[in-house]
């Protein structure tokens, strides 16, 4: 069985709790909302089929709390940093060798974060070497809720 679009139904006055429940557990969670109303549909031409539905809303961790319908702005929750963090790399190994230069650094990494809930860009770009020391300093500063990881990747950065 594929879990990958496992469903609910949620009554709509509980679903800020429940999309709360499913994001802390792990989950992307996508809201589907009916998308014409029945006045619009009478004088459609698909009166006979079933109303339309469209993804209305994705929550995630890093989204949760910037998301006012959710209560982020008004309740005041989180105190923790919700950043949504990409992470690149270009190989400079292969540059070296080309241009016959040695260099303690095998790969540029770039790096962008943003807090969603503020608006708070923080980007930068540095070379790094095969122990990710760098990267691993930027993440643990950042402490991203979610990394997004650009590829190609090397083993080393996925790690």
């Amino acid at each position: 069985m594929d879990h990958s679009f496992m469903t609910a139904s949620i009554p709509t006055f509980r679903l800020n709790v429940h999309v709360r429940r499913l994001v802390n557990a792990g989950y992307k969670v996508g809201v589907v909302k009916q998308t014409e109303t029945a006045a619009i549909k009478a004088h459609g031409s698909n009166r006979l089929g079933p109303f339309c539905r469209g993804l209305s809303a994705l929550y995630t961790k890093a989204t949760l709390e910037a998301a006012e319908d959710m209560g982020g702005k008004d309740e005041g929750f989180g105190g923790e940093s919700n950043y949504l963090a990409c992470v690149v790399e270009e190989n400079l190994l292969v540059k070296n060798r080309e241009c016959d230069v040695q260099s303690g650094f095998d790969v540029k990494i770039g790096v962008v974060a943003i807090e969603i809930s503020t608006g708070e860009v923080v980007f930068g770009e540095f070379s790094d070497n095969s122990m990710r020391s760098g990267l691993e300093a930027m993440i643990l500063s950042l402490s991203p809720a979610e990394l997004l990881l650009g590829d190609p990747l090397s083993d080393q950065t996925k790690k």
